[in-house]
């Protein structure tokens, strides 16, 4: 049973017909499958717990549903399964070559949106076709028409409001005063579709980094994006395109530092779901052919500074014996007074001819002790 329809977004119940005895066995669920009426294969949608499912659908194409009734163990093995129950959903009324066809949207930096389409083959000159589509739970009309180059017909939408992850449904509905125009229904992804602003600040630092700021206004984890950069030769016209991973910042080291070059940052989403577009390049910033010298030039400066101070100090040490007074060895007694060690074993006052004399008063005299003994009576 289809409880409720909205732009494409059915409800669907159904009674499992399986008494209380029989849930009390195991664990029942629910197998959900789909089939357009221009296709062969059944898409396997949802193991469901509960007799309720919600699915948006391509109605125009008309579109077979089946359920089926599963009894399961504890260890999910299967115990019992019933036969499909199948019901066919008919598309609108009205002739298929009628609806809107290449249908496509593109959002611009988390806002506004452009959606265009194609007039169908078979609809009449006076036909018109009005675009409608939710996000959250509001159905909202389009009011901003307009005609590409490219004869499409085409809606937009200043505001597109919402949470960022959640799908847009779509429905467009034509009207003719001599024939049925028959409905289209689809339902896209925004952030496949979002074409993000430009990377901010672009600049090139002395050392030839190259680094910008990310488009403001996300949400989105920054490891989510990627950037591009574009290097153009001005005097060749070659470009280059290099890609810095989700980092805000690379040093270009295959600039030929004789050449001029302009250089300019893109960004798509890529790590966490892949859009379908880049952004637009960023404003381009030049790197002059004496720029790429800066690096070398500084260190050169540095080393003729180095070297410049060190023959600086050279002479200023041999000017002044500095390394001779630092570095000067101790003496060594033995090569300066060689018959003080080889005649006279290092023995000084023989060898310089000089004794102590001793005088009587410093001799040594035995000193006799007599003891003094008490006797009491």
């Amino acid at each position: 049973m289809i409880v409720h329809t909205h732009l494409g977004e059915l409800t669907f119940s159904w009674n499992d017909s399986l008494s209380k005895d029989i849930k009390k066995l195991g664990v029942v669920k629910y197998l959900f499958h789909y089939k357009y009426f221009d296709s062969n294969i059944w898409e396997k949608d949802a193991r469901l717990l509960d007799p309720e499912h919600v699915k948006t659908f391509e109605l125009h194409r008309g579109v077979s549903v089946r359920v089926k009734n599963l009894l399961l163990d504890k260890r999910k093995h299967l115990i019992k399964e019933s036969n499909w129950t199948e019901k066919d959903i008919q598309p609108p009324p009205g002739d298929r070559e009628t609806l809107a066809s290449n249908f496509s949207c593109v959002v611009y930096n988390h806002s506004s949106m452009n959606c265009t389409w194609s007039i169908g083959s078979k609809a009449p000159s006076d036909a018109q076709y009005i675009m409608y589509y939710r996000r959250t739970e509001n159905t909202i009309q389009c009011t901003q028409y307009f005609m590409d180059v490219q004869g499409r017909q085409g809606c937009h939408i200043d505001q597109v409001t919402g949470d960022v992850e959640d799908n847009v449904l779509i429905c467009i509905v034509g009207s003719s005063n001599s024939t049925v125009i028959r409905a289209y229904y689809t339902e896209f992804d925004p952030q496949l579709y979002e074409i993000y602003n430009p990377p901010l600040n672009v600049e090139i630092l002395p050392n030839l980094t190259m680094r910008w700021d990310k488009p403001p206004g996300y949400d989105i984890n920054s490891e989510c994006f990627e950037y591009q950069l574009k290097v153009t030769d001005l005097a060749e016209n070659s470009t280059e395109l290099l890609t810095a991973g989700d980092a805000t910042e690379y040093v270009l080291l295959t600039i030929n530092p004789t050449k001029h070059y302009s250089v300019k940052v893109r960004v798509k989403l890529m790590y966490c779901k892949e859009t379908k577009f880049w952004s637009n390049w960023s404003n381009e910033v030049f790197i002059e052919p004496n720029q790429t010298f800066k690096v070398t030039r500084v260190l050169f400066t540095l080393a003729m500074i180095a070297i410049i101070a060190g023959m600086l100090l050279l002479f200023l040490f041999r000017r002044y014996k500095v390394l001779d007074i630092i570095f000067k060895p101790i003496p060594d007694p033995q090569k300066k007074f060689k018959a003080l060690f080889e005649e006279y074993n290092g023995d000084f006052q023989n060898w310089i001819g000089y004794y102590i004399p001793i005088s009587k008063t410093d001799e040594c005299h035995p000193v006799v002790v007599e003891e003094s003994h008490n006797i009491e009576a």
